[in-house]
């Protein structure tokens, strides 16, 4: 194959790559700019980069009036906090999670519902518990979503359980978004059950990708 051959096949890939880098510093931007959470949240313990935050809590403000947020894997509540934060006041959070630390690869089994309470504690009037596995919450659970986070098991096996088990609870025109997006199991369980051919309007932040349902 030529240069000139190998550039002119080249040119429509490296198109998209530019624009998709583009419109990824061009959103971050936005979002330290114009997406100002409450500063005391950054304080909660938890794996959340500031533009995930930032992002997590303009999703949030997406969620109409008497909407529903469903949140799978809370762990101490730092997500849950900036979600909570940006919800309109009829608007509410699920939080789905045994609080057992049982995704969690870097901290030992223990009970952390204590301190997701008192982290949250601001917010209780908008969040509601269910403890319990994602799929055991799941099997009993009848009320549409406009907004799901899954923030659970990173593995493909996990990450591809909890997509079977809520993304058809998400309207249509709902959003949903996945922490660690770019782990090789997050990334082949959202191409294979959330494919390009059923979202629309894509974003990223850092590590959080998240996308409209058709």
């Amino acid at each position: 194959m030529s240069t000139a051959t190998f550039l002119k096949s080249a040119n429509p890939i490296l198109s998209r790559l530019n624009r998709r880098y583009l419109a990824t510093k061009f959103w971050q931007g936005y979002l330290q700019t114009f997406v100002h959470p409450p500063e005391r949240l950054a304080a909660i313990p938890g794996y959340l980069h500031p533009l995930e935050a930032r992002f997590l809590f303009w999703l949030a403000g997406k969620v109409p009036e008497n909407g529903l947020a469903l949140e799978v894997g809370s762990y101490k509540g730092k997500s849950s906090a900036y979600l909570a934060a940006g919800l309109t006041s009829a608007a509410r959070l699920a939080c789905v999670d045994t609080w057992r630390n049982d995704a969690m690869p870097y901290d030992a089994p223990s009970d952390v519902m204590p301190e997701f309470l008192h982290n949250v504690g601001e917010y209780r009037n908008k969040i509601e518990t269910h403890q319990g596995t994602s799929v055991e919450i799941a099997a009993g659970w009848s009320r549409p979503l406009d907004l799901l986070f899954i923030d659970g098991d990173h593995s493909y096996e996990g990450c591809r359980t909890d997509m079977q088990a809520w993304l058809d609870f998400v309207r249509p025109g709902g959003w949903i978004a996945f922490h660690d997006s770019s782990q090789v199991g997050v990334e082949r369980a959202i191409s294979e059950r959330f494919p390009a051919s059923q979202r629309k309007s894509e974003m990223k932040a850092w590590t959080i990708f998240a996308a409209i349902k058709r």
